[in-house]
């Protein structure tokens, strides 16, 4: 007698010696299935999540979609064990799934695209960014929300649906000697009163001098030119996302007023 014969034979004589004790053992085999394939399951995932660096949100939100599934199949199992009809648990999870899917389109929504802000990363806390034409620095990355702190402090909280959904522009930078830079910029129209070499040679000036006050130089450029005049765009860095603000007006000022000195000179 082979090896596989003796086996049915033993489990023939312990299936008839537990008679009607039988589901129940079977049920309990399936809880400590499950329980050790969780486990195991969820020491792999936090070793890849610190592996990847991943967020603890999106740790975590993997962690509670394996646990789901391993109880959704387990319940399933048991029911079957039980004497539920397969069709009718089929049937009772369609049922369930449309009923959740219309309650919580929306939430579901956000859940999906907070864990793929967090594993794809197109920005991290602390990055200044501008999403749908809100701008402000990450303080907080949920898996419903977003959460911005706008330069003058109010904080704004977006859905992680509408983040995925709306162009998103990250101001975030490294710059010299791996600093964590904010880029920020603006843009000034001048009419033609003043040729453009002449002033383009005091803007090189002004800027040369905020050289030492800020992490990198300011930068300027012809960004539009029509007969009604011509428009450039400045842009400067800053270390701190709260500083964007405040440097942006004082350079914005300082630009006006070697326009304004440039005109009072020609006239």
């Amino acid at each position: 007698m082979s090896w596989w014969e003796e086996l049915s034979s033993w489990l023939a004589w312990v299936s008839e010696a537990l008679g009607p004790l039988l589901p129940y053992v079977e049920m309990l085999i399936i809880v400590i299935v499950a329980v050790v394939v969780e486990r195991v399951i969820t020491r792999r995932v936090r070793k890849a999540v610190r592996r990847l660096e991943l967020p603890p949100d999106a740790g975590n939100a993997i962690l509670l979609a394996v646990r789901v599934i391993i109880l959704v199949a387990a319940c399933v199992a048991i029911l079957n064990i039980g004497g539920v009809h397969a069709a009718w648990l089929v049937s009772l999870s369609a049922l369930g799934g449309t009923a959740i899917g219309f309650a919580s389109t929306r939430s579901v929504g956000n859940l999906i695209a907070g864990i793929y802000i967090m594993v794809a990363r197109p920005f991290s806390v602390g990055d200044y960014v501008r999403i749908d034409g809100l701008e402000g620095e990450v303080v907080e990355i949920t898996m419903n929300y977003t959460k911005l702190r706008t330069p003058d402090g109010t904080t704004l909280l977006i859905s992680n649906q509408k983040v995925l959904d709306s162009r998103v522009e990250n101001f975030t930078y490294e710059g010299p000697g791996g600093r964590r830079l904010v880029r920020g910029s603006f843009k000034v129209s001048f009419d033609h009163s003043t040729p453009s070499g002449e002033l383009e040679k005091a803007l090189e000036a002004l800027l040369e001098r905020w050289a030492g006050r800020l992490p990198e130089r300011p930068a300027f450029r012809l960004s539009k030119w029509d007969k009604g005049g011509k428009e450039y765009t400045f842009t400067f860095s800053v270390e701190k996302a709260g500083d964007l603000l405040a440097v942006r007006h004082e350079l914005l000022r300082e630009v006006l007023r070697t326009w304004e000195e440039l005109k009072a000179k020609r006239s």
